[in-house]
């Protein structure tokens, strides 16, 4: 009699597999973990992932569909222009609350092992470059100054990112509430200081932020239905 079928057993271990992650970090993690910690045969995992690399890339996966829905949740909740430095806000707080996200933008060897290194593609690079059209597009649209090089802005944004979830492990440990209000006036300082003198275009805005968030739920797509 052929063995009942596991009730979303995919889900089930890329459940386990997060878990561990951080519980142990990837590369203290085997195949046998994640399917004890599914509940599950280690040849059911095999059923659905080839290997142990095609699980974690599963689980980023998941994890960047989950935050950035959580980000464009509060874009259409905000009213009026949701400019730059509250879509910065609005990421970087969900960065910040998912410690497996916040190991991936780090490249965090002991929580994801070489798993950066080793892709061998452009997924990365294009999100700069995804993020770069964003931000050219929102000066496009009158939100931000277009005398400032986009790309100068997004990365003046991720080093402070990086400053910012090195922070807990590097300086005096604060609280989440301090954690936010650092990021809310780093945020107010970027709508400040990058705010244009001219009228702004929302409907141009908002076609910029859903370009961005179609580019990237392609790529993932794309990546999950690669073999």
């Amino acid at each position: 009699m052929p063995r009942p079928l596991v009730p979303d057993r995919r889900g089930r271990i890329l459940e386990a597999a997060h878990g561990l992650v951080l519980d142990r970090g990837w590369p203290r993690t085997t195949i046998a973990d994640v399917a004890a910690r599914a509940g599950i045969g280690k040849g059911a995992v095999y059923l659905e992932f080839p290997d142990k690399r095609a699980i974690l890339d599963a689980v980023l996966h998941r994890s960047t569909r989950e935050l950035t829905a959580r980000v464009h949740r509060r874009v259409l909740d905000a009213s009026g222009v949701a400019g730059l430095g509250a879509v910065y806000r609005f990421g970087v707080e969900a960065l910040l609350a998912d410690p497996l996200m916040s190991a991936l933008f780090l490249g965090d060897d002991s929580v994801l092992g070489d798993h950066v290194r080793a892709v061998t593609d452009d997924r990365y690079s294009q999100r700069f470059q995804w993020l770069t059209d964003y931000t050219t597009g929102l000066q496009q649209a009158g939100v931000l100054d277009a005398t400032v090089p986009a790309q100068d802005i997004v990365r003046m944004l991720s080093t402070f990112t990086v400053g910012l979830v090195h922070a807990p492990g590097s300086l005096e440990p604060g609280t989440a509430g301090q954690l936010s209000t650092t990021v809310g006036l780093f945020a107010d300082l970027v709508s400040r200081g990058l705010a244009p003198e001219g009228p702004a275009d929302p409907a141009a805005a908002r076609e910029a932020q859903l370009a961005l968030l179609a580019q990237l739920d392609d790529q993932l797509t794309t990546l999950e239905e690669s073999p």
